[in-house]
């Protein structure tokens, strides 16, 4: 073998090292070219004051957004280099305006909302917008004054069923199947109580809904002697009642106003939390995507099921099943992750839920939509799957048999980042939120049971220290739980604002200013309403705030939440929403 001589493997090396650098040279240039700056325009949105929700940059001025994506957040000025590097306009369009995240409401019922838009409303309270002119009834007389005037304009067919919703039998007296068989002896009347969780009945409706007036054997949370059926009695009427509001010719009006009223509270993304509560699973997600998955829906749709028909008839087993087939199936624009939703105790607007003692002060008692054995065991086999479990809870008592479910699941099979997650949560007490804090817990709370029932719980049925002090969000807030804020639409308007200017005052519908040190700031309502109801869904890394890569979900206000009095939040105009970058105003 010839030897190379020093001078020969310098100048061989050097030939070698000029060809490596070629090739180097050669493949950063194909690399440059394969991961060029993509060329689709930017646009770029200016407004008076954007505020982002992220800490490290609380407020902007501008937006770059493409391909539905945020691309840059802060001034024209620091937006220099994309500006350069791609095609691009200046929209001044948000000049005078400010944007906020898009706004999130992460526990809604889009198909019962459909449902109930669907029939005739009397309510104590007064529901105005997307359609709605409610005046506030209250009183017996007045109610079956409005009832009668209803029934005697409705020109539909007689043997139809006329149903009602917003009856409260504490503001509008005690209703049974006699006095309904008395304003209405042949054609069936329903009132649907104001939680959704109840419904009177007269005997022509019975009979429409397939239950024998004259049956001595009621189901359970019945009275078919009354015509009342509440919290699992309501679900074994359930069917035909869904079946007949949710048919072709009601479902289209219906889900065409509910969208209205999302579009008008600036929702950007919604959380269905009772997929599954009426035709099933499978079934309700076919609806809900007729509806909703279409390129020019203003707003996302997540589908959470709520398997409780399936753990009733089926067992725990056969609910697992169909959850884990259901979250694995392709929903086109509607998402469906690994998520479940659990019931505890009963309704609050029905004084269902379930209170540790001293109890209600009329001494009656609370209803479990799943005792405590129930729901460990469904609980746990969601658990050992990985999922993220979602609990209706409203009660003292309902919180706490749900803490001490959540503590032996973990001491069963540790979890990091569960983020099992309570919802409502009317009453709790100081001790069980910090209670909740060490467990990791997540709040999604309701704050319009303070503005709706306050002052009539202090009177009926939970004194005035607890009434005061129902939905304590300033507490879970200085306990450190993440917390967002819902309506769960028709339980509270499906308005954002309203919900935070609710837990940022603390005042009732009567005027009543209640257990003031609960009261929270506007940022972390606001927070309440974006990043930390996005955290509640694992999704803070897609929406919540105004940052690059998120997806470009914008409420655009008329008037700065940080400028308007506290008390006039609930008052900032909303001119519209920007979904994925498309201005859907």
């Amino acid at each position: 073998m010839k030897h190379l001589r020093p001078h020969h493997l310098s100048r061989s090396l050097s030939l070698a090292l000029v060809v490596l650098l070629v090739g180097i040279s050669a493949s950063v240039r194909t690399t440059a070219a394969e991961n060029k700056t993509p060329s689709t325009p930017m646009r770029i949105y200016v407004a008076k004051r954007i505020i982002t929700m992220d800490a490290s940059q609380p407020f902007a001025t501008a937006v770059a957004v493409a391909d539905g994506r945020i691309v840059a957040v802060g001034d024209l000025a620091s937006m220099r280099g994309w500006m350069e590097a791609r095609p691009y306009e200046i929209d001044r369009g948000f000049a005078e305006k400010i944007l906020v995240p898009g706004l999130i409401d992460n526990h809604v019922h889009p198909l019962l909302a459909a449902m109930l838009l669907n029939t005739y409303w009397i309510s104590p309270h007064v529901w105005e917008g997307a359609g709605l002119d409610v005046p506030a009834t209250r009183g017996r007389e007045a109610y079956l004054t409005r009832l009668r005037e209803a029934l005697a304009r409705e020109s539909v067919p007689r043997e139809a069923p006329f149903i009602t919703w917003g009856y409260f039998e504490a503001w509008h007296g005690v209703i049974r199947r006699a006095e309904l068989d008395r304003l209405s002896p042949r054609r069936p009347l329903i009132l649907w109580q104001r939680s959704f969780h109840e419904i009177v009945a007269n005997t022509a409706a019975l009979r429409w809904l397939g239950v024998d007036p004259d049956s001595k054997v009621s189901p359970p949370d019945s009275d078919i002697a009354r015509g009342v059926f509440s919290e699992r009695g309501l679900l074994t009427v359930l069917k035909p009642l869904s079946a007949w509001l949710l048919s072709p010719e009601h479902l289209a009006k219906g889900i065409a106003r509910y969208e209205s009223i999302v579009r008008q509270g600036g929702v950007t993304t919604i959380a269905d939390m009772g997929v599954g509560g009426y035709f099933g699973l499978h079934e309700d997600a076919a609806v809900l995507r007729k509806a909703f998955d279409r390129p020019e829906a203003p707003f996302r749709v997540v589908l959470v099921p709520a398997p409780l028909s399936i753990l009733a008839s089926r067992g725990v087993p056969a609910a697992v099943e169909e959850v884990e087939r259901f979250v694995a199936t392709d929903y086109g624009r509607l998402r469906a992750a690994r998520h479940v939703k659990l019931l505890a105790d009963g309704a609050f607007f029905a004084q269902y839920m379930m209170m540790r003692p001293p109890g209600y002060t009329d001494g009656h008692q609370g209803k479990w939509l799943m005792p405590p054995e129930q729901l460990e065991a469904a609980a746990q086999d969601f658990w050992q799957r990985g999922f993220q479990i979602h609990v209706h809870v409203n009660g003292d008592a309902g919180v706490a048999a749900t803490l001490d479910i959540l503590e032996r699941l973990q001491n069963q099979k540790p979890r990091a980042d569960h983020r099992f997650t309570l919802h409502h949560v009317g009453f709790a007490t100081n001790d069980q939120l910090r209670r909740a804090s060490r467990q990791g817990v997540v709040i999604s709370a309701q704050p319009y049971y303070l503005w709706a029932l306050a002052d009539i719980y202090a009177l009926r049925g939970l004194g005035g220290d607890r009434a005061a002090e129902m939905a304590r969000i300033g507490a879970m807030i200085r306990n450190g739980i993440p917390t967002s804020l819902h309506s769960d639409f028709t339980m509270a308007p499906e308005a954002p604002l309203v919900l935070a200017w609710v837990a940022v005052n603390r005042v009732t519908s009567e005027g009543t200013l209640m257990a003031p040190e609960e009261r929270i700031s506007v940022t972390d309502a606001l927070r309440a309403i974006t990043i930390d109801a996005a955290f509640a869904l694992r999704m803070e890394d897609e929406i919540g705030s105004i940052v690059a890569g998120k997806s470009a979900d914008f409420t655009v206000l008329e008037q700065d939440p940080y400028e308007v009095a506290p008390m006039n939040l609930k008052d900032i105009p909303i001119w519209g929403t920007v979904y994925q970058g498309r201005v859907m105003d």
